[in-house]
């Protein structure tokens, strides 16, 4: 069943494909300075070459944990791939085929492997499968996830159930799945009912519209303080840097609330270090969402060699929706 939407099904769409194209181009632009653990070196790294303006595929790129090409997606944007070419190929994302698509993606990936995907390998090798498969972690796994899953299935009544599948095929978490749902409620209120970046973050604030426990994690830090930048949100706010949530949904969300658009939204996030690459693949969405497919730098999109085959598996992904 459908919910009412805002300018129409070809409105929807196109902020549906936005949404997800916004999500993986933010991740390649951050990707050079992601898991940096020192927001001093990554504001040192981008003044030595006179790139503070514009931190976006800082040219060398320096996390200390992989060592990945310019334009390549991080290991969080390639679980986000994974996801996309499976919905992409399927009419459905349904948990135990979207496992066996992530055992096979994550057996052949030549990147860096995070713990969950280590774990689901091995599991699937001991003979275990959907859910039991998965790991019990509730990382941004799970919310890097959600631009795809609300750009397929936003607007229907089958949207929390496909989180949850799409979740617990790599974590299978009660907290997790809950983390997951609520991003993707508030994700689906840009992309399917045209709201703003700030008008969807005000509703998720408002009783009855997400889980209350994960309102209340929320509640805790959002808005947020006055003045208060990304950077400082991350490191002295929430004291949430890393990939754990629920402090990674909401430093995404803080980021998002604060900025005036999308290419701002992704230069703040980069600068505020950490986990910014989760942070992000989610925020990124928002705001590209919300401005639409022009939001997105023609000069970025060049720097992703990939691009072309992103845009295709997306119209794929965006065709199987529901009329």
């Amino acid at each position: 069943m459908a919910t009412a939407a805002a300018g129409g099904k070809d409105a929807v769409a196109a902020r549906a494909k936005a949404a997800v194209l916004g999500s993986l181009l933010a991740d390649a632009a951050t990707m050079p300075l992601h898991w940096i653990y020192d927001a001093d070196k990554v504001q040192g790294l981008l003044d030595s070459k006179g790139r503070l303006a514009s931190p976006e595929f800082f040219p060398e790129p320096s996390c200390p944990f992989y060592s990945y090409a310019l334009g390549r997606l991080s290991p969080y944007g390639d679980e986000e791939y994974a996801l996309l070419q499976y919905g992409a190929a399927h009419a459905d994302i349904d948990g135990p085929g979207l496992t066996q698509h992530l055992v096979d993606f994550f057996t052949a990936y030549d990147g860096r492997l995070n713990g969950t995907a280590k774990h689901l390998v091995e599991a699937w090798a001991a003979g275990k499968r959907f859910p039991e498969a998965a790991a019990d972690d509730s990382q941004a796994n799970a919310i890097v996830k959600v631009p795809v899953l609300v750009a397929r299935y936003g607007g229907t009544a089958q949207l929390a159930s496909r989180v949850e599948a799409a979740v617990r095929a790599q974590q299978n978490s009660d907290a997790a799945v809950a983390q997951g749902q609520a991003a993707a409620a508030i994700l689906e209120r840009v992309v399917v009912h045209g709201a703003s970046v700030a008008e969807a973050i005000g509703w998720a604030l408002q009783p009855g519209s997400i889980a209350p426990e994960v309102q209340a994690q929320l509640a805790v830090h959002l808005p947020g303080p006055d003045g208060t930048s990304a950077r400082q949100m991350v490191w002295d706010v929430t004291k949430a840097p890393s990939c754990a949530l629920p402090g990674a949904l909401v430093n995404a969300l803080f980021c998002a609330r604060v900025s005036s658009g999308y290419v701002e939204s992704v230069r703040a996030n980069i600068v505020a270090a950490g986990d910014n690459c989760s942070r992000i693949l989610f925020g990124g969405a928002l705001w590209a969402a919300a401005e639409g497919e022009g939001a997105l730098p023609a000069e970025w999109k060049a720097q992703v060699p990939k691009w072309a085959e992103l845009e295709r598996l997306t119209d794929e992904l965006i065709s199987h929706r529901e009329a």
